[in-house]
C-alpha cells in the first residue's frame, strides 16, 4: 500500500505556524460573523437560555457527534489511503498537539464556523448555498471526492439540524464532537506509530 501523498507546502511548514494559520483563519471567520451580522442585521445566534440542550437535541448532537468519526475511522481501516488523503494537514495539526489543546482548538473552530455558516450565512442565503460554501472552503477536499462528499453531507445535516431545532448549540455540539474525538484519534493514533518506529528502532540497535 503506498504511503499518502503529502504537498509540498506542507512539509515546509512548521507545526506551530500551521496552527497559528488555524487560529487565524478562525479569527477571521468570526470577524466575517460579526461584519456580516451587523451588515445585514442578522440576530445573534448564540443564546445561552437554549444552552441547556432537550434529550431529542442532545440525542441528535451527540448522535452526530459519534457517527461521523465512527464511519471515518472505518473507511481509513478499509480504503485505499490515497482516498482520505487530505495532504496530511490534519495530521501535522493534530499529532503533536495534548488533549486539552485539541479541545481548545476545536471548540474555537466548531464556535467560529458555525456562528458564520450556521448563524449568520443560512438565514442569509439559504441551506443549500451555504453548505456548498463550507464544502467548497475545504479546498484540499475537491479532489477527493469522498472526502469532498463527507464534508457536503455534513454541512447539510448540520444546517438541517439548525433549521430542524432552531438552535444553534445543537449544530456546534455535534460539530465540535467530531472534530474533537477525530483530532484525539490522530494524535493517539501518531503517538502509537512513535512508540513503535522507537521500539523497532531500539530492536535494531541491540542487534
Amino acid at each position: 500500500m503506498s504511503k499518502p501523498v503529502k504537498n509540498d507546502w506542507i512539509d515546509q511548514i512548521t507545526h506551530k505556524e500551521l496552527i497559528m494559520n488555524v487560529y487565524l483563519s478562525q479569527s477571521l471567520f468570526i470577524a466575517a460573523a460579526l461584519g456580516a451580522a451587523f451588515l445585514f442585521n442578522v440576530p445573534f445566534p448564540w443564546d445561552f437560555n437554549k444552552l441547556s440542550l432537550s434529550a431529542n437535541e442532545w440525542t441528535v448532537a451527540v448522535g452526530t457527534g459519534l457517527l461521523f468519526p465512527f464511519l471515518s475511522i472505518q473507511l481509513k481501516k478499509r480504503l485505499h489511503s490515497d482516498a482520505l488523503d487530505d495532504g496530511g494537514i490534519n495530521e501535522k495539526i493534530f499529532s503533536s498537539l495534548s488533549y486539552p489543546h485539541i479541545l481548545i482548538l476545536t471548540g474555537i473552530i466548531a464556535f467560529s464556523e458555525e456562528w458564520l455558516f450556521r448563524g449568520v450565512l443560512q438565514p442569509l442565503i439559504g441551506l443549500t448555498l451555504t453548505s456548498i460554501i463550507f464544502a467548497f472552503l475545504h479546498v484540499r477536499y475537491i479532489k477527493k471526492s469522498i472526502l469532498f462528499s463527507i464534508v457536503t453531507g455534513l454541512s447539510f445535516w448540520l444546517g438541517m439540524l439548525y433549521e430542524w431545532t432552531e438552535n444553534i448549540w445543537v449544530p456546534f455540539f455535534a460539530h465540535f464532537l467530531i472534530d474533537f474525538i477525530s483530532g484525539c484519534w490522530i494524535a493517539r493514533h501518531s503517538k502509537n506509530k512513535n512508540k513503535d518506529s522507537e521500539i523497532w528502532s531500539v530492536d535494531q540497535d541491540d542487534e
